[in-house]
């Protein structure tokens, strides 16, 4: 979660029948080995994965690997990240017994806020002998299925959050990595269920070079996206145009373009921050407490 250039885009392939499920398997390998620059998550029991990039042109060349007879494909969507805007901390205890045999975990987590696009970080502040040290990365382990909901194609990125262990206990007979695991997971959810919850999209920063006739037609279109028009410029007998613009209104853009002025202007697509989007707002894009259920299979 913590690359340099964050997943901005992203598509879900599937297979159209159970029997494609290995031939799905070796594309989603060939994507893997051809297209390292992509994040790949592949479930082989469905055959579903999702495959995230940094742009369209990204994700076409991925999908151009795979054969579309077998093989369902989704819309092309935009990498929402879902954060919180108060630190919250939990305290947590798995305890499980059946038979001789149990199951004993206990977590205190600080869950807090980090800056947007700077991702997921996880520390522990623990001192002495509270718990082994062995155990500590089951901790970590234990947070990373919500925050590593990659198989979730229509699911923000849970990220820009710090987890701290600030305190724990453990059983010399019932505990283990695994159950450390699982409190720490269930802790972390029920930090996300407290919190005050945000999602924020990606802008891009949109450069379009188009004759000069074009002019008023294309800022008005970037007006319409929701973009904001920063600089405009004539050289010679063209104009170029300098906007900021949510990503989510940019998807097919080179389509759009073509229409308005074809074959005679160009444009470049490049990240430049990430906007928080009101949660009061009719229709939000995706709705956190449904992302947090899908987040935490089981629940």
């Amino acid at each position: 979660m913590n690359r340099t250039h964050p997943d901005l885009v992203q598509v879900s392939v599937w297979p159209r029948s159970e029997r494609e499920i290995a031939k799905i398997s070796l594309a989603v390998k060939a994507v893997e080995q051809q297209c390292p620059a992509l994040n790949v998550c592949f479930d082989p029991e469905t055959g579903s994965a999702v495959i995230r990039g940094q742009d369209e042109s990204g994700l076409l060349a991925a999908l151009a690997l795979m054969d579309r007879t077998y093989i369902n494909v989704g819309p092309l969507r935009v990498v929402y990240r879902l954060s919180i805007t108060n630190s919250i901390e939990v305290d947590y205890t798995h305890k499980k017994r059946a038979g001789p045999a149990g199951e004993f975990a206990r977590v205190k987590l600080l869950v807090s806020p980090k800056q947007a696009g700077s991702g997921f970080e996880f520390n522990s502040s623990i001192v002495g002998n509270a718990i082994p040290n062995e155990y500590i990365p089951g901790v970590a382990k234990g947070v990373l299925p919500a925050i590593q909901s990659d198989a979730l194609a229509n699911v923000p990125v849970v990220t820009d959050i710090k987890v701290v262990l600030v305190d724990s206990a453990f059983h010399d007979l019932d505990s283990s990595v695994m159950t450390f695991e699982i409190a720490s997971r269930a802790a972390f959810l029920d930090a996300l269920g407290l919190a005050t919850l945000v999602l924020f999209e990606p802008i891009m920063k949109v450069e379009i070079a188009a004759p000069e006739e074009y002019a008023e037609l294309i800022v008005e279109d970037l007006k319409a996206r929701n973009g904001r028009v920063k600089d405009r410029q004539s050289r010679g007998g063209d104009v170029l145009v300098d906007a900021t613009v949510p990503l989510g209104n940019m998807l097919g853009y080179a389509e759009v373009l073509e229409v308005f002025a074809p074959g005679r202007a160009k444009h470049t697509l490049k990240f430049d921050h990430y906007a928080q989007i009101s949660l009061e707002q009719p229709d939000p894009p995706l709705r956190p407490a449904a992302a947090i259920r899908l987040a935490s299979p089981g629940l």
